[in-house]
């Protein structure tokens, strides 16, 4: 990797994650190793539970969800799968095992380098994970892996892997966008983040599980979805509080959670870097978008908070409206817009 890649990489790495470094030891001291049965402290003011958590979703959306995507097939690295136990707390700690947060890696210098950078964009589908942790240890997935030996990646690639895990034994889950409320009465901050919701069949809901941060059954009231984020934010009625995503802060990132939660719900799981063109100009301005975008983006909102059951409508704005498109890129791309 080249010097100037490393520069802008390392500008990411101390901007984006430098507002999460205060809370690294109480993220340590809750997280690592263990699954909880709630993710974070709550907090007062709640947040709208979609309609679709709390009702059954049509048969062929829950059957969609329980397909493998392009980004977490695991292809011929499907054999790592054979022995893993059916409880989704053990694959938690065994994901906790393989993969680790850039931030937990800062907290170990005598194992990570200073200059060790986050590997996000080097393996961006399951299948390249799994190779690369074949690769670093053959075992496979094992608890016994040397923090050395993990892949330093953020929590859209926990999901991922989740995902594949579960899918691999028949469970339907969506990975999810949106906002983390866990630290929010320590540092009155939101932070962008991606989890898995998975479908309880016995209980008949879907509940919210957090593999990066190695939280099971997160309560709907620590996790905002971008959708009701949008909502406050066209009514002046946001919270307080700061809102950051790995796009920076400000009106586009509430848009990149919303269209990122939009994609994933559609089964196109991308990247997160892999964003839409618009929001991705250096002089993004939301004032500046058309009036006819606005009302996408509001019809796109309200549709979200029921996505299975409006998956058809979701689906025909995707195709209809190119702006809100996936645009590819590379990381380094993405890296050099935000913090050049």
């Amino acid at each position: 990797m080249n010097k100037i890649k490393k520069n802008t990489k390392s500008k990411y790495f101390n901007i984006f994650h430098g507002f999460l470094a205060i809370t690294t030891g109480l993220v340590l001291l809750i997280t690592l190793n263990s699954c909880s049965n709630e993710g974070g402290n709550s907090n007062s003011d709640k947040s709208i539970v979609q309609a679709d958590s709390i009702s059954k979703p049509p048969e062929n959306i829950l059957n969609k969800h329980s397909v493998q995507t392009t980004f977490t097939d695991p292809g011929k690295f499907a054999y790592l799968y054979d022995d893993l136990p059916k409880s989704i707390k053990k694959n938690c700690d065994i994901i906790k095992r393989q993969l680790i947060y850039p931030m937990e890696a800062a907290n170990m210098p005598k194992v990570f380098p200073k200059d060790k950078l986050p590997e996000d964009g080097d393996f961006p589908i399951v299948s390249d994970m799994l190779r690369e942790l074949v690769q670093r240890n053959n075992e496979g997935l094992i608890m016994n892996r040397l923090p050395k030996n993990r892949l330093l990646v953020a929590c859209y690639h926990h999901g991922l892997l989740l995902a594949s895990i579960l899918r691999s034994q028949g469970k339907s889950v969506r990975l999810r966008a949106g906002f983390a409320r866990y630290y929010e009465n320590q540092m009155n901050i939101r932070f962008s983040h991606v989890v898995c919701e998975v479908w309880n069949a016995d209980k008949e809901r879907w509940e919210i599980i957090d593999p990066d941060r190695n939280f099971q059954n997160v309560s709907y009231d620590k996790f905002e979805f971008p959708a009701e984020v949008w909502h406050n934010y066209i009514n002046d009625n946001l919270p307080n509080v700061k809102y950051f995503g790995s796009i920076g802060q400000g009106d586009n990132v509430y848009i990149h959670s919303l269209l990122l939660d939009m994609a994933f719900i559609l089964g196109n799981e991308r990247n997160y870097w892999h964003t839409p063109d618009f929001i991705f100009k250096k002089d993004f301005d939301i004032n500046n978008l058309k009036k006819e975008q606005i009302q996408v983006l509001n019809q796109i909102a309200n549709l979200m908070n029921d996505p299975a059951n409006n998956f058809k409508q979701l689906e025909k704005l995707y195709n209809e409206n190119p702006f809100i498109q996936t645009h590819e890129r590379t990381i380094d791309n993405y890296y050099e817009r935000n913090y050049d």
